[in-house]
């Protein structure tokens, strides 16, 4: 099974940028790879006119995922936060779970763009700002991964329903 994701991050040249998005994933909690590759010709830094528009892309597709999270815990009867204490164990406590995840800003299989500056799926406005008067000094790392099987990709696994 092949993910791939855009870390940006802060560096003085893309081979420190590379380093960096190495290093995180080595480090990661939550993610263990089997192989990860950072493909150079993919990657861009903030000086480039890539940059703004993927990662405007990443963060809308993050956002895409969490309310597809959202609408899945409110498909599973829990549609107000004064329902959690009540909820399922199992695959809606779950998706409780990942969506704290996203919101809090761990990295996961289904993180399209993280933020290794501010440990988040999103983009605050002070950084915007800093990188819009820094640009050559911020990059988006292009990160393709791979594990062995889908089984050891995912923290969850839902049971389809017949």
């Amino acid at each position: 099974m092949n993910r791939t994701h855009w870390l940006m991050c802060e560096a003085d040249c893309f081979a420190v940028a590379q380093s960096r998005a190495h290093a995180f994933l080595a480090s990661s909690m939550l993610l263990r790879y089997d192989t990860v590759s950072v493909v150079e010709g993919l990657s861009c830094s903030a000086d480039t006119d890539r940059f703004w528009p993927a990662l405007e892309e990443g963060i809308k597709a993050n956002m895409s995922i969490l309310r597809g999270l959202v609408d899945d815990l409110q498909a599973e009867g829990c549609r107000m936060i004064a329902e959690v204490p009540s909820l399922a164990m199992g695959y809606p406590s779950k998706l409780l779970h990942i969506i704290a995840h996203f919101v809090d800003g761990f990295i996961g299989i289904d993180s399209v763009f993280y933020n290794l500056e501010e440990d988040s799926h999103w983009l605050s406005d002070r950084l915007r700002e800093t990188i819009q008067k820094s640009p050559e000094r911020y990059w988006l790392v292009w990160v393709e991964a791979r594990f062995p099987s889908m089984a050891a990709a995912a923290l969850i696994h839902q049971v389809p329903k017949e």
